[in-house]
Formats: C-alpha cells, structure tokens, sequence
C-alpha cells in the first residue's frame, strides 16, 4: 500500500473517486429515470386516420377494460379493423395484400406507427406534451 501512496497524489485519489462516483450516477440513471417518468400520468391518445384524412382520437385510457375496443378504417382497398386493449394498438384485419400493417403488430408507446399505404390508413400514439410535428404518408 505504501508503494501507491509513493506514487499517488490526493488529487489523484479525488480523482478517482469522482469518476467512480460518475460512473455509479450514469450506471443508474436510467433506472432511476424509469422509475420517476411516470407516463400513466400523462394523457395518452390513439390517433387513426383513414383515407378521407379524417382523425380520430381514442384515449389510451378507455382501453383498460376486458373487452378491446373495436374501430374500422375505411380506405380505398376496404375497411381496415383496428384494435385497442390494454394500452396497446394494432391493425387486427387488413385488406391490403401484403399485410404489412397487420404483420407490425401491437405498438404501446409514442414513437412507432402503424402504415398501411395501400389502404392509406395510419395508427400512431401520441402524448399530449408529444414532440412529433406530423405523420406523412
């Protein structure tokens, strides 16, 4: 021990204490984050909308129930059935040959969205402090 200490300033061991402090506060912050953010708080909404660019908006809220919440989309190829349950939202049936829309599956947070550029019909959720500007097709 005596060696380090040869060779060793104080403000080396300052140092080194306030980089592992540094590093324990990066390790856990977002942990931390997590837990503080609390997006139950904020209100959240299901945007839909259809080929005659009308918008819905559904709030996520109204999904915690035992049944889901059953929306039809009306586009060019036909009716697009849309599907709220849980806080979540997804493109149930599709009439648009590949399916992509149907293949994304269920989305939770704001951020992803559900296309179906074929039948012209987008889903997307969005928070009412929200950043996103528009969805274009």
């Amino acid at each position: 021990m005596e060696n380090i200490n040869k060779y060793m300033t104080n403000y080396d061991k300052i140092l080194i204490v306030l980089v592992i402090a540094f590093s324990l506060v990066m390790i856990l912050y977002p942990f931390i984050s997590a837990y503080l953010d609390n997006d139950e708080e904020k209100d959240t909404f299901v945007y839909i909308k259809d080929s005659s660019k009308e918008v819905r908006r559904i709030p996520l809220s109204e999904s915690y129930q035992d049944k889901p919440i059953i929306l039809e989309a009306d586009g060019p190829l036909g009716i697009s059935i849309i599907e709220i349950h849980q806080g979540r939202v997804r493109v149930k049936e599709a009439p648009c040959p590949a399916k992509i829309c149907k293949k994304t599956g269920w989305i939770s947070k704001p951020g992803p969205s559900i296309i179906c550029v074929p039948n012209k019909i987008s889903v997307w959720i969005e928070t009412e402090d929200s950043d996103i500007d528009a969805i274009s097709w």
